[in-house]
């Protein structure tokens, strides 16, 4: 190769590198406008933000590359896998393979395990033993939180804060994802245990947080594939007539909008992790919308002819 074509192909990479910073900032200072939009829907409604986005009991470190943290979210969308660090967490100190069967089978696991060292979220400490790294880690949640935050940034292009904590709110208590959806101030609270490890005063301590925040749009979501009916929807009715009496059912009916997900007005949803996470939150954003939009375009039904 020639010297000048040398230079040919140093300069068009000079331009390429230039052209990756500048997107690079234009995308940082879309991050940051987003960022900012959501703390001022906040600050409009008089709460003052104490702590956001902890890293201390995440899974993975706070070094992790974009690339490993990229990797982590793409495995994090699959129930399976995150039933597996449940059940991974609970032996941090030391397991095998063979020791986390519960919900995965042994070709799931051992794939599992290798991308855990690949992400240095576990380490080797013996023959096919190994451990976690951060094994300070005592909860699942914090890391179900970040994946919900980033689900909302990646998917619906929506800035999102997760262990979010308040000054002054009378409900107190965390705020595990807060998210500002085409406008609308999104609040979810997660649930990582089975709907019978869940009390009526969690629905209570939910719905007061509620009425703290304002939001527009609020979810419980409850990471399990078992029914809503059996135990959730049962505890939001019993909260809901102890506050309002009989009334209750016909201001705040909690109705299905389809198979295991159901709504409070088209503005309270309960939602679980049957089929799909990202979906079932995708169907119930988008039934808040279409109700909202109907009150100023009314939906009409289709027909043939005139």
């Amino acid at each position: 190769m020639d010297i000048e074509r040398l230079w040919e192909e140093l300069s068009e990479l000079k331009e390429g590198v230039k052209r990756l910073w500048e997107a690079i900032g234009k995308l940082e200072g879309e991050i940051l406008l987003g960022d900012t939009q959501l703390q001022r829907a906040i600050k409009a409604r008089g709460i003052r933000i104490h702590r956001k986005d902890p890293t201390d009991d995440l899974l993975f470190s706070p070094e992790a590359s974009p690339q490993e943290r990229d990797s982590f979210y793409q495995l994090l969308r699959h129930y399976s896998f995150r039933l597996f660090l449940r059940d991974l967490i609970s032996k941090k100190e030391s397991f095998r393979a063979e020791e986390l069967l519960r919900y995965c089978s042994l070709e799931a696991v051992q794939k599992y395990i290798s991308l855990l060292l690949k992400l240095n979220i576990i380490e080797t400490i013996g023959e096919r033993t190994f451990r976690l790294l951060k094994r300070s880690i005592y909860s699942f949640g914090p890391t179900l939180e970040w994946f919900i935050a980033q689900m909302f940034k990646r998917e619906f292009a929506s800035p999102a804060f997760y262990g979010v904590k308040f000054r002054d709110t009378t409900s107190g208590g965390d705020y595990d994802v807060i998210s500002l959806w085409e406008g609308h101030l999104v609040y979810v609270e997660i649930k990582s245990s089975p709907p019978k490890g869940i009390e009526r005063g969690e629905i209570g301590s939910f719905l007061a947080r509620i009425t703290d925040l304002l939001p527009d749009i609020a979810f419980l979501f409850n990471d399990t594939q078992l029914r809503m009916k059996d135990k959730l929807v049962l505890m939001f009715e019993e909260e809901i007539y102890e506050r309002y009496g009989t009334s209750g059912r016909d201001r705040f009916p909690v109705e299905r909008l389809m198979d295991e997900l159901f709504h409070i007005n088209h503005r309270i949803y309960i939602v679980n992790s049957r089929k799909d996470v990202i979906a079932n939150f995708n169907l119930c954003l988008r039934d808040s919308l279409l109700h909202q939009k109907a009150t100023f375009f009314p939906i009409l039904p289709l027909h043939s002819g005139r």
